[in-house]
């Protein structure tokens, strides 16, 4: 039995969202290593799986058109403004 053959029967024990999670890894491996896309049977590359819409929005520059801290997900607290949140906190 090839690697590969043990790869896709491995695969194909586990369920669809582990599935899912195991494309995603190898396509991070692809990606870190430079090895080249290939295409998906419907035409999607597999670089992100990225959709059509999604591709387009990128093509015209409305995806990633705002430029921030890079560090925005773990100081976001400093830039919401909370005056308006209803409740108080015990």
């Amino acid at each position: 039995m090839t690697t590969a053959n043990k790869i896709e029967s491995e695969i194909s024990a586990l369920p669809p969202h582990l599935q899912a999670e195991v494309l995603d890894f190898v396509q991070f491996v692809k990606q870190r290593h430079g090895i080249a896309k290939a295409a998906l049977a419907d035409g999607n590359a597999l670089g992100g799986g990225d959709s059509p819409f999604f591709q387009a929005l990128s093509d015209v520059g409305f995806v990633g058109c705002i430029e921030t801290d890079e560090q925005l997900s773990t100081r976001y607290k400093r830039y919401i403004d909370f005056s308006a949140k209803v409740g108080v906190q015990a």
